[in-house]
């Protein structure tokens, strides 16, 4: 699982998960990857600032790569958004790396609290609030 946006606590993070990947069968490696990444994607899109819904709305999944597109979608309640990256990782074998992107060129400033909505930002929340919960 990888998300773009806060790396130093993602290494860390990616760690855990190989731990836990190694008492894990390939059916449960599936299970918690997906799990994690759906948590994760409805974390960093709900924690998202809203305006016009352009920012919730360009949260993109991809599978073994990142996505760099940018769209036009607009999706204020964000749920669209979540539909549709459920779509793609509940299709998702596991050992997969699954990413979660937003390539608008404000991104990487509304992660670091340049929105009064998201002080905190998304990505780095969102990674800290799934660790607390496997630790």
């Amino acid at each position: 699982l990888l998300a773009r946006g806060s790396d130093g606590a993602l290494a860390d993070f990616a760690v855990s998960l190989e731990k836990l990947g190694e008492e894990l069968t390939d059916d449960l490696i599936q299970q918690v990857t997906q799990k994690l990444a759906l948590q994760a994607l409805s974390g960093v899109v709900l924690k998202s600032p809203v305006d016009t819904g352009r920012f919730r709305g360009n949260w993109n999944v991809s599978v073994d790569f990142r996505d760099n597109t940018i769209t036009e979608t607009n999706d204020k309640s964000g749920q669209a958004t979540i539909a549709k990256g459920q779509g793609i990782v509940t299709t998702v074998p596991p050992y997969r790396a699954i990413w979660l992107t937003n390539n608008l060129p404000y991104a990487r400033r509304l992660e670091t609290g340049w929105s009064q909505q998201a002080p905190a930002g998304m990505v780095a929340l969102t990674v800290a609030e799934i660790e607390s919960q496997l630790r």
